[in-house]
C-alpha cells in the first residue's frame, strides 16, 4: 500500500508542476483509444487523455482507461512524458514516452513506471490516427490505435 501512496504522490506532483508551466496559449491536443491490453490475463481497454505542449518537443499527457482482463474490470490512471521527434520531410510524428500510472484490476491496485513509444500520423483538419504501445511493470502492457485533434 505504501508503494501505491509513493506512485499516487509522484503523479500529483508532476501533475501540480505541469500545470505550473502551462501557459494558456500553448497548443494541446485530446485523444481517444482503444485497443487490447497484453499480459497475464490479457483483454481490452479504452480510454481518453489531453497533452498539454511544454516545449516544441515536449508534452504532458494525463491518460484515463477502462476495461477488463479475464473476468476482471481493469481502470487506470496515469501522467507520461513525450518527446516527440518533428521530422522536417513529413507530417508523421514518432515520439517516446515514459511516466507513471496506477492500474485496478482483480483486487489490487498497482503502482508502476510506464515507457512507450508511438507515433501521430496526420489525417484531415487537425485529427491524426495514433498507434501506441506502453510498457509496465504491473503485468500489462497496452497497444492502442487512437484519434487525436489539436485545441
Amino acid at each position: 500500500m505504501r508503494t501505491v501512496r509513493n506512485y499516487v504522490l509522484l503523479i500529483l506532483v508532476g501533475l501540480f508542476w505541469c500545470a505550473g508551466s502551462l501557459r494558456a496559449q500553448d497548443p494541446g491536443t485530446y485523444t481517444f483509444f482503444g485497443g487490447a491490453l497484453l499480459g497475464s490475463p490479457s483483454g481490452f481497454a479504452v480510454g481518453a487523455g489531453l497533452g498539454f505542449d511544454l516545449t516544441h518537443n515536449v508534452t504532458f499527457e494525463p491518460t484515463v482507461a477502462l476495461g477488463r482482463t479475464g473476468n476482471d474490470n481493469m481502470f487506470s490512471l496515469d501522467g507520461s512524458f513525450l518527446y516527440n521527434f518533428h521530422l522536417s520531410d513529413t507530417g508523421i510524428v514518432p515520439y517516446v514516452l515514459g511516466g507513471v500510472g496506477l492500474a485496478q484490476f482483480g483486487n489490487e491496485t498497482h503502482g508502476s513506471p510506464i515507457l512507450g513509444f508511438g507515433a501521430r500520423f496526420p489525417l484531415h483538419n487537425g485529427w491524426q490516427l495514433r498507434p501506441e504501445v506502453r510498457f509496465a511493470d504491473h503485468g500489462l502492457a497496452r497497444f492502442t490505435f487512437g484519434l487525436s485533434h489539436s485545441f
